[in-house]
């Protein structure tokens, strides 16, 4: 018995294996969320179904023709994706529910990168000869011309980042100055950072809120390519792959002068509204390179960047308040943040203690 939420072959209007948002808008497609970590991220649901051959075809229309299958007995399969487009990348939901197998049937994934978060359960992905435990806490990055296999155990659920590939070759020629002589290839396991999940999770926090702008509208379409330009230069510059070298060596230089000069007009703004276009009239850059450089040097963002000054900032007038009557609420407005609540999670965050704590050690001090 096959039960199906929304037929997509009846409908789909697709752009290569990328489902369009004008499709998404003129079909009524049953709303999901895809939660990971605690967010909430609005989509669409494209497939519930219980049926094997025909989640393979519903699964064809994003992710290419596959080989879809049941290894074993044992739990209801009961295949499930979520989908929320971004432009060049999207995120994705998927589960099985039983023990099941997927292998592309061009053996490699079709044009595209994946980045793998599992949400629960566990898997296995093989790469050429590589295989990659998957489960939650960790991360694989999986990307096309290489033979491709996925092996998800009963329960397994994740979270995919789909990034077009061509994209991914534009990003690495902004990036590194120089165009791409070579595929790029990432190796499948992800380093132990706390600095890399911590970006990964920032991504799926904008992604949360990059949702909630209606499709095809101006602010989606600017807000998504910012999402996208971050994606990628989270890969390219802090994921191990066969041209990271070559930002390695830049790396031990100083930093850029559009670097410098965008942390000195940030610097001098800690008090004041800064948006990324002033930022970038001010280094004299575009967007794309400024979140580029920004991203080779500091390892992330420039709004991001200007948001930890601002706590540091914040903390230091903390510990020692210039006035008795000072408030936690005061200081959280004077550096740019209008609600208590957030700043008070962003401080914990950074800090390991709440704003009240330090206002208080320093008041008897």
């Amino acid at each position: 018995m096959t039960v199906l939420v929304h037929s997509l072959g009846a409908f789909c209007h697709c752009r290569g294996n990328r489902i369009s948002p004008n499709w998404l808008m003129r079909v009524a497609a049953p709303p999901s969320r895809i939660e990971f970590a605690g967010h909430r991220i609005a989509g669409v649901r494209l497939a519930d179904c219980l049926d094997v051959d025909q989640s393979n075809e519903l699964s064809a229309r994003l992710f290419g023709s596959a080989r879809m299958r049941r290894l074993r007995a044992g739990g209801a399969f009961h295949f499930t994706h979520d989908h929320v487009p971004f432009g060049a990348i999207s995120f994705d939901r998927m589960s099985w529910g039983a023990h099941t197998s997927l292998v592309p049937k061009a053996e490699a994934l079709p044009g595209y990168y994946l980045v793998t978060l599992p949400i629960r359960g566990a898997a296995r992905v093989r790469q050429d000869s590589h295989v990659q435990p998957l489960a939650r806490g960790t991360c694989g990055v999986f990307g096309p011309l290489r033979s491709f296999e996925i092996e998800a155990y009963e329960g397994f659920d994740q979270l995919l980042v789909r990034v077009d590939a061509a994209f991914l070759a534009r990003a690495w020629q902004g990036i590194s100055g120089q165009p791409l002589t070579a595929p790029i290839h990432f190796e499948s396991a992800t380093p132990d950072s706390p600095v890399l999940a911590a970006n990964w999770m920032s991504l799926v926090t904008l992604g949360e809120s990059v949702a909630r702008l209606p499709l095809a509208s101006a602010a989606r379409e600017y807000a998504q390519s910012a999402l996208a330009a971050n994606v990628a230069s989270v890969l390219l510059t802090q994921h191990p792959h066969n041209h990271r070298f070559l930002l390695e060596v830049d790396a031990k230089m100083p930093a850029p002068r559009v670097v410098r000069l965008a942390e000195e007009f940030m610097l001098q703004r800690l008090r004041e509204p800064a948006t990324v276009d002033d930022v970038c009239a001010a280094s004299g850059v575009s967007r794309r390179s400024l979140f580029a450089a920004f991203q080779a040097h500091h390892g992330t963002g420039p709004i991001a960047w200007l948001r930890q000054r601002r706590l540091e900032a914040a903390r230091a007038l903390l510990e020692k308040p210039a006035r008795d009557d000072l408030r936690v609420a005061d200081v959280a407005v004077e550096f740019g943040f209008p609600h208590v609540g957030e700043f008070a999670a962003a401080y914990g965050r950074a800090f390991g203690e709440t704003p009240s704590v330090t206002l208080r050690r320093g008041r008897l001090g």
